[in-house]
């Protein structure tokens, strides 16, 4: 296994401002209604939360200390009962009632803001996955699927965090307020001295803030990365051990999960810092809040303080000062420390859903007519090398025809029909389908009127049937069983104790390679497309079930347009036309007879695989040499080829 790469950074456009607050516009804003009744339901719940603390220190001042009368503000005097008793029961019911609306309100503002956030959070992910789906395959050149995964569920699953403690900010921030707006009506210079600690509090978040961004981007991509070397292990899993490579394995997971620890213990040694700060402000401030309400109880305000305390008025104060302290330090550590790392997230995802990217929706409609494929003088190159994969490549399928393309390893064959499925745009020349260039359609339009069978194909977790039928909407039995019969799969779908209603297995582990690439031929064959394209689609069976797939090809040639890859030249013996391929470049071009008398490179492979190698040109061999390729070994380094 190679060792994973790493991966490309996720830059969010420069439009967007800040990403996070982009995305709470875009996505929030269809659920504003259950956020607003969610705020003010938080807001309100807020009241009833500090009225025991006062009803508490009053009852201490009027009943337990008598050292005052039972007076509560808002509260008219003929309200509150003149006995003990009396007061006792009303103070009783008002801690109940407090209680209760107190718990009312904010179980609906839980449940209001709760499913807010799922359904924003929803939205999110489906437009993101939508987004990613969307994009080209260059797009995937460059990136691991592990790292992808990582931004639709990691960073995603982030947002949500976020979600949470931005209620919970909410709350702190309303339960700040609410706090002060008591203690100010309990002793207003007294609350005012308060103020100070905000400040200070403030002044420890911006040093953490600044420091603690930059580092949660870093923890953000390697847990990318760390994704990527997981899916990269597990799903090579039998090379890993038919090498016997887990200790390999094991310390490139370990090296990733190093970086990840490392980083992250970068965030909790911040978090510590500020955490213990922030303590020992707001613990400090308390003792001495404490002290200062003493010596007012206890000698009189001086006159810069005012009005002096009661014993109960104290507790009050102090009791509304932990609601005031508490809260704010929550705010800076919690909500901020979750802020940033939410922040880190939605760059990454701000970047896939803004980011310009191929618009399956956007161009024109194909229409197929007859089904003419041309290749005007095409040159092409990846991004990703700085080698030209195709150049001047010309050729034309006639409507109806079997059009094979074959050559040497890396010649370029699967590149060409990678540009008539427009995975990639030439960088010079046209593809057209009767006459239409394929870059002014629409993806989704082109790509609905092909059909395609890949050298190495993807099964999906689930049934025969549902592999066979996923290329159409709703297929019936029947229609299912008639392309498994053309692609030669019948015989052994119906060998198996369920039949087409067998499980396949993660990516058809369960079935031979063979066995897969018939399903994706009977996939492809039950879409009826006017247009097939099969990238050496025999190169895993049999020469019993290459003969059948053989048959019924031959027999759909006259209705549909087909291009078959191959590394068999059996397969394409009979086709209307041959283009062998070259360095990136088309050689020759004509039927199997014709290129045979030809005596080019054609010729050569068609004596390497029917086993006359004596009579493979000086040339060829020389080639072969040049490669570092044995003659003797021509033969297998033919059969074994992959093309890009």
């Amino acid at each position: 296994m190679s060792e994973s790469s790493d991966t490309t950074e996720y830059e969010a456009p420069d439009h967007v401002g800040n990403p996070l607050v982009h995305l709470v516009r875009r996505y929030a804003s269809p659920y504003k209604a259950r956020y607003l009744v969610a705020v003010v339901g938080t807001a309100l719940a807020q009241v009833p939360q500090r009225v025991p603390a006062l009803v508490v220190g009053v009852a201490l001042d009027a009943i337990l200390l008598s050292s005052a009368s039972y007076s509560l503000p808002l509260v008219p005097d003929g309200v509150i009962p003149t006995t003990t008793e009396g007061q006792v029961a009303f103070t009783i019911g008002l801690l109940a009632a407090a209680f209760a609306l107190d718990g009312a309100l904010s179980w609906l503002a839980g449940r209001v803001a709760g499913t807010a956030r799922l359904r924003t959070l929803h939205d999110i992910r489906v437009d993101t996955f939508d987004a990613l789906v969307g994009r080209e395959m260059d797009f995937f050149d460059r990136r691991q699927t592990g790292d992808v995964m990582s931004v639709l569920n990691n960073d995603v699953s982030n947002l949500n965090g976020f979600g949470n403690n931005a209620v919970q900010g909410l709350r702190f921030v309303t339960q700040i307020a609410v706090a002060f707006a008591f203690m100010a009506m309990l002793h207003v210079r007294l609350a005012a001295l308060l103020l100070v600690l905000p400040v200070g509090l403030g002044l420890l978040g911006r040093w953490y803030t600044t420091r603690v961004e930059p580092v949660y981007e870093d923890v953000r991509e390697s847990v990318g990365r760390i994704n990527a070397r997981l899916e990269d292990s597990i799903d090579g899993i039998a090379t890993v051990k038919s090498f016997a490579r887990e200790d390999r394995e094991r310390d490139a997971v370990a090296d990733a999960s190093r970086e990840y620890r490392d980083r992250n213990w970068s965030v909790i040694r911040l978090r510590l810092i500020f955490n213990y700060s922030s303590w020992s402000v707001s613990s400090f401030s308390f003792v001495g809040l404490f002290a200062v309400g003493a010596y007012i109880n206890l000698n009189g305000a001086p006159p810069v303080l005012g009005h002096s305390l009661t014993a109960g008025t104290l507790l009050t104060f102090l009791l509304y000062s932990k609601s005031f302290y508490g809260p704010i330090r929550q705010l800076m550590l919690d909500v901020l420390d979750s802020y940033e790392n939410a922040l880190a997230s939605s760059k990454r995802i701000v970047a896939v859903l803004e980011t310009d990217r191929q618009a399956n929706e956007t161009g024109d409609e194909l229409d197929v007519r007859e089904g003419r494929i041309e290749y005007d003088r095409v040159d092409f190159g990846y991004e990703s090398s700085d080698e030209q994969q195709l150049t001047d490549v010309s050729f034309t399928a006639e409507p109806g025809s079997l059009v094979g393309i074959v050559g040497p390893t890396g010649a370029g064959k699967s590149t060409i029909t990678k540009l008539l499925f427009r995975f990639y745009e030439a960088d010079e020349g046209a593809v057209t389908v009767d006459g239409q260039d394929v870059t002014d359609m629409s993806p989704r339009s082109l790509r609905e009127h092909l059909g395609y069978v890949s050298q190495d194909p993807f099964l999906f977790y689930g049934t025969i049937r549902q592999n066979i039928g996923y290329a159409v909407d709703d297929p019936d039995d029947d229609e299912i069983e008639h392309a498994a019969r053309l692609a030669g799969a019948h015989e052994f779908v119906t060998g198996l104790d369920d039949g087409y209603d067998t499980q396949v297995g993660e990516r058809g582990e369960s079935l031979s390679g063979g066995q897969r690439q018939r399903i994706a031929i009977a996939r492809a064959l039950l879409r009826e497309p006017e247009i097939l394209v099969l990238d050496e689609a025999t190169s895993h069976v049999d020469n019993e079930t290459e003969r059948q797939i053989q048959e019924s090809i031959d027999a759909l040639a006259g209705e549909r347009t087909t291009l078959a890859i191959a590394h068999r030249l059996s397969t394409v013996r009979n086709a209307d036309r041959i283009v062998v391929v070259d360095d990136g470049r088309v050689v020759e071009q004509g039927s199997h007879e014709e290129l045979l008398e030809r005596d080019g490179l054609y010729a050569d492979l068609w004596r390497v695989q029917v086993g006359d190698t004596d009579a493979v040109s000086e040339a060829f061999l020389q080639r072969a040499r040049a490669e570092d390729r044995p003659s003797e070994r021509i033969e297998s380094a033919v059969d074994g080829e992959v093309s890009r």
